[in-house]
């Protein structure tokens, strides 16, 4: 399964539903909050989610352009409360809790502090009722929790604007009444009367935040159960899956020739293959076929499933082109496994991509001659401490922009001793090391030379104790594969 940290998902989860609720606040009139012809009223909106805004100027672009409703935007606590400082007419805040910097719930501290009067209510998920808490012990008007209804949101703004007018037009009365004794007397018998409707409101709303506690609750539990069933579906399929790619392992296992057998042909030699997921897109074939012993090294367009099933592809072409048709000649051979992989795959300008890179050698051990051809792919040959390289044409197999009638054959004579490797590009581009930089083929070169009087099998091992070395805890960015012949 993909872990999804809790943050994340209800991010996700609050940005849809704000969709679909800017969706529906877009049909509807704005005459509830804006009952009389007035000033518009300012709101300012607390979130780190870049595209907030742009939903926001979107969606209320008619009530924006009426002079109803006029927004202010800040990414965090701190520059909210800059924003407070410029624009003292700001009626409502609506504020995230989880944001850099800094958090709503710093930022209503800090608000109280500077005796900002606006009203601010509070956007969290339904599962953090701390966070609620404390916000409401900081000052906090309200609340809305994720995942948003439409009638809460509205309620809450209407409420909110309502509260924030009668806080206006009682401080106007109160500087008024300040001009006279008889007015002291009549302002403090309306702070008596706001009070008692002040106490009754609060009473109010600590039972509706009971009654959604409980609600909260329910629905956590609810959705608690949903999630654990998806969980387990999600499970059921991952196991679906791996079991599926182990079989087809097996099934590529079972398609490259044993290893051992290589070891017939040649008693001095090794494969190190070391697939970077389950399956590989690198394979290696080799038969004898007319007094000649193919090797052949080959690297596919990409790895994992992908990758298998051009190994498959590539494997199967091969045995016809070498056994059935009897092909032996390396530049042969891949010109006619070029035209099957193209022919096989339909392939067109939108596909060019998908191929192989591949190295053949043909080696005859009683005239002691070798013949190389390669795509894209070169073979090193290590003769009494002198490493000699052969590179193949610039085209991968399958390339729709290869428009030569031949690939370059390398006729080469071998001398008893002589060490032969071909790779893919895997083991020469694994990142690791102290400072985090591929291998390079100039490293891997002077490998080879280091242990050339090592035994073709230790070379093996050798080479794999280096790259593990080298990767450290480093991710294997590719499949790797090196067979090596000695003479």
């Amino acid at each position: 399964m993909l872990p999804t940290s809790h943050k994340g998902a209800w991010n996700i989860i609050g940005r849809l539903f704000l969709f679909h609720i800017l969706g529906i606040l877009k049909a509807v009139s704005f005459v509830e909050i804006n009952r009389t012809e007035k000033m518009a009223s300012k709101v300012l909106v607390v979130d780190d989610e870049p595209d907030v805004e742009s939903l926001f100027r979107q969606f209320f672009r008619s009530q924006i352009k009426k002079d109803e409703l006029t927004f202010v935007f800040a990414e965090n606590g701190s520059v909210a409360l800059d924003k407070l400082k410029v624009y003292p007419d700001i009626d409502v805040v609506f504020t995230d809790i989880n944001m850099p910097v800094m958090d709503g719930l710093t930022f209503l501290e800090k608000k109280k502090e500077n005796n900002h009067l606006q009203k601010t209510v509070v956007i969290s998920a339904y599962g953090d009722m701390q966070n609620i808490r404390t916000a409401m012990n900081r000052g906090a008007f309200d609340f809305i929790t994720k995942p948003i209804t439409f009638e809460d949101l509205q309620l809450t703004l209407v409420k909110s604007i309502e509260e924030m007018e009668l806080l206006k037009k009682g401080i106007e009365a109160q500087k008024s009444l300040i001009q006279s004794q008889h007015e002291k007397e009549i302002a403090l018998i309306e702070k008596a009367e706001a009070q008692q409707q002040a106490m009754q409101s609060l009473q109010e709303k600590e039972k509706l935040i009971l009654f959604q506690n409980e609600l909260l609750e329910s629905q956590v539990a609810e959705r608690t159960k949903e999630v654990l069933y998806q969980k387990e579906l999600l499970e059921i399929k991952n196991k679906e899956i791996m079991d599926s790619i182990h079989y087809a392992n097996s099934l590529q296992k079972a398609i490259l020739p044993p290893e051992n057998e290589l070891r017939t042909l040649f008693p001095q030699s090794f494969i190190f293959f070391k697939p970077k997921d389950i399956i590989s897109g690198d394979f290696y074939w080799f038969n004898s076929k007319a007094d000649k012993i193919i090797v052949v090294a080959a690297d596919c367009t990409g790895h994992g499933v992908a990758g298998a099933l051009m190994s498959v592809l590539g494997t199967s072409l091969l045995n016809q082109i070498v056994n059935e048709k009897g092909i032996t000649v390396p530049d042969q051979i891949l010109k006619k496994l070029n035209n099957s992989v193209i022919n096989s795959l339909n392939k067109s300008e939108a596909d060019a991509h998908a191929g192989m890179d591949v190295a053949i050698c043909s080696m005859d051990l009683k005239s002691m001659k070798l013949e190389f051809s390669g795509a894209k792919r070169p073979i090193l040959i290590l003769r009494k401490g002198e490493l000699l390289q052969y590179t193949g044409d610039k085209f991968s197999i399958g390339s729709q922009y290869w428009d030569n009638e031949t690939f370059t054959l390398h006729s080469i004579s071998i001398l008893t001793g002589d060490s032969i490797y071909l790779f893919s590009d895997g083991f020469v581009d694994q990142f690791g090391g102290e400072n985090g930089k591929k291998i390079m083929t100039s490293n891997f070169k002077e490998l080879l030379i280091s242990i050339q009087n090592n035994k073709m099998r230790e070379q093996g091992i050798l080479l794999n104790e280096y790259f593990e070395s080298w990767k450290g805890k480093n991710e294997q960015v590719d499949d790797v594969m090196v067979i090596g012949i000695k003479i």
